[in-house]
């Protein structure tokens, strides 16, 4: 059962459930997206990505950073984290249409961003499987840094000032420290649940929104 983490004064509107999917669970869903295609590291939809990723629900594309089409339902292995989630109040009132998988192998992160609000809702959620990591926040206004441990098998909620007004990001380094826990990385998979918003969402037309951030 989900274990929730006491909410950090520092990050308002930031959620950490610990052990959210099982073992079991895991290795379930880790076997459903190694057994898809993947993209990145010169394979299209998103060649120039130097990690690994897959998308369903729709395609965005990292260099012009656009909605350009419409893949369709989120594929069926995912079905059961929505309820969940839904279960725990994420997703409560709609459920996700966009699912981002992320690999990242030892020596990869992800560099400080904030997801657009121009194209994604107020809800974005991180499933880490395979290896623990460190996010760090980074309060846009004052410079407040703030590291998270995200513990394999938790579920990571992003909303509020921790959704718009930081920005996150996960550092290449093998082993990291924070909150006085050593973290040993290896190869790790998230899967990213959000929502588009409609008016990003691509017409019947070749146009697609232009993200403002």
């Amino acid at each position: 059962m989900a274990v929730e983490d006491a909410a950090d004064a520092r990050l308002p509107g930031l959620r950490l459930l610990r052990d959210f999917v099982s073992e079991a669970d895991e290795a379930a869903l880790v076997a459903a997206v190694d057994g898809r295609p993947w993209c990145g590291r010169g394979v299209a939809p998103n060649p120039e990505l130097r990690r690994r990723t897959q998308q369903d629900g729709f395609l965005f594309l990292y260099r012009t950073r656009t909605v350009v089409e419409r893949l369709g339902p989120l594929p069926p292995f995912v079905q059961p984290l929505v309820a969940r989630m839904q279960a725990h109040g994420v997703f409560a009132a709609e459920p996700p249409n966009h699912l981002l998988v992320n690999e990242y192998d030892l020596g990869q992160g992800i560099m400080a961003h904030t997801d657009s609000t121009a194209i994604f809702g107020d809800t974005v959620t991180s499933l880490s499987l395979l290896s623990d990591c460190v996010m760090t926040f980074v309060d846009k206004a004052t410079g407040a840094s703030v590291p998270v441990v995200l513990p394999r098998r938790s579920l990571l909620v992003m909303t509020g000032h921790a959704r718009t007004q930081c920005t996150h990001e996960i550092s290449k380094d093998a082993v990291e420290t924070a909150a006085g826990a050593v973290v040993h990385r290896d190869r790790r998979i998230s899967l990213t649940l959000r929502t588009i918003l409609p008016e990003a969402m691509p017409s019947p037309g070749p146009q697609a929104h232009v993200a403002s951030e």
